[in-house]
């Protein structure tokens, strides 16, 4: 059960995005899939189906982390609110604005292996594990990177998001962080998205990425479409958003499947 955790240094690089597209592109291949909702902004819980609202009062991954038990983990699980009949392939684990109460917890010894301790006991259970992360190198990702095999980093063609990618990229290589939070997690890709043809920056930054990083950044990069944004807001998978995006999201997932087989 590879886990697999989607992150950056910055927000607004389309992190959500590509859970949903991987998540759907592995569901529809049957594989089953756990999405892991580790923002507390919920914003994959809401695309997935489910408003703030309906989680008020039921466990979320909150719950599960204080309470660092696969039980409490399970009790969160929900089905993906997609048509598709491939969507009964996905389990969501929800988020809600009191995740960041786990932020205060820190400190706690071996606190950061809280989410592991949840997922360790599933493997039989899922074949894919991906989890969506908030835009900062604190706690919260310190939870999904122990929990992790494999890192996706998520970027727009922008200096800002660039050097988000090399962030964390230090951070998940950094000797002293390694040992002393016991990662075991790799970089497998780093995805391009909101690219804009005939824009010189966007160029530039992608030639650089690839210079920098070589096969390491996936190939195709998702273009800026307003498709795209509208069916996050109808709470649809990418992949509505026409045939150029799914096969983005096939061949991208293409790539992961290598590499976690690696």
């Amino acid at each position: 059960m590879p886990v697999t955790t989607y992150a950056n240094h910055k927000g607004g690089v389309g992190k959500t995005d590509e859970v949903e597209g991987h998540a759907a592109a592995l569901a529809m291949q049957g594989r089953r899939v756990l999405v892991v909702d580790l923002d507390p902004q919920g914003n994959l819980s809401r695309r997935m189906g489910y408003q703030e609202h309906e989680l008020e009062s039921r466990p979320t991954i909150a719950e599960a982390i204080r309470d660092h038990s696969p039980k409490a983990l399970r009790a969160s699980f929900l089905p993906c609110q997609w048509e598709p009949t491939w969507a009964d392939n996905i389990t969501l684990v929800p988020s809600r604005i009191e995740l960041e109460e786990r932020i205060s917890e820190a400190g706690v010894p071996l606190s950061w292996q809280r989410l592991h301790k949840c997922l360790a006991p599933l493997a039989a259970e899922f074949d894919d594990v991906l989890i969506d992360t908030p835009p900062t190198i604190g706690h919260l990702l310190h939870l999904a990177l122990v929990a992790s095999d494999h890192v996706v980093g998520v970027t727009t063609p922008t200096y800002d998001a660039v050097r988000g990618i090399y962030r964390l990229k230090s951070f998940i290589e950094n000797p002293d962080q390694r040992q002393g939070l016991g990662l075991r997690c790799q970089m497998i890709g780093i995805v391009i998205n909101m690219k804009r043809s005939q824009v010189i920056n966007h160029e530039q930054r992608t030639e650089s990425l690839i210079a920098k990083f070589g096969d390491l950044v996936w190939t195709p990069h998702l273009p800026l479409r307003a498709s795209i944004e509208d069916a996050s807001e109808r709470a649809e998978p990418p992949q509505n958003a026409g045939i150029e995006v799914r096969q983005i999201f096939d061949s991208r997932v293409g790539n992961y499947l290598k590499a976690v087989a690696a």
